[in-house]
């Protein structure tokens, strides 16, 4: 469908495709997303855990990753299960460690989002969204993709093309996990 409406939005250019083989190849059935590998890494982590304790296992389950993904892509994709505690379930828990005392941004503000508390950039624990929609814009390669404008940005750049998102000029939709 998209080949017809797009005729650019699969590449003929060599480039694009070997920059972008693994996106046409999750597309096409031939491989596994990331995340999907990552809910197949079995993870060792508590939920008291200290968030330096969750970085030093974020890096152990690194390492097992990518050797997953080499075997995955290798077609063994059927021989690992899903295991209890996953590094998807320990990336999850490391953001959730980052909210109760915010440094996602370079602003590092300490607010705890979980709390409700909103940070500097005006985000709180839900997602604030401006917009939500099928991007079929500049690049052919990525065509179609899913668009996601949230609001909250702790830059302030004078020419911002987007800066009634960015400023929180307009209404936000809020999304929760």
């Amino acid at each position: 469908m998209w080949k017809i409406t797009r005729k650019d939005a699969i590449p003929d250019d060599e480039l694009a495709r070997k920059s972008l083989a693994r996106y046409f190849a999750i597309f096409q059935n031939k491989k596994m997303a990331k995340f999907l590998v990552a809910k197949k890494v079995a993870a060792e982590f508590d939920d008291a855990d200290s968030l330096d304790a969750l970085w030093e296992q974020h890096m152990r389950c690194m390492e097992k990753f990518l050797e997953l993904e080499r075997q995955i892509d290798g077609g063994n994709e059927n021989a690992f299960p899903f295991p209890q505690k996953s590094f998807l379930d320990l990336k999850i828990k490391v953001a959730d460690k980052i909210l109760e005392c915010c440094s996602f941004c370079s602003r590092r503000c300490g607010v705890n989002r979980l709390a409700g508390r909103l940070g500097f950039c005006g985000c709180g624990n839900a997602m604030s969204v401006s917009s939500i929609f099928v991007h079929v814009g500049e690049e052919p390669e990525l065509v179609p993709s899913g668009t996601v404008f949230t609001l909250g940005c702790t830059m302030r750049c004078r020419h911002c093309k987007n800066w009634a998102i960015s400023q929180w000029k307009e209404t936000p939709v809020e999304y929760t996990p």
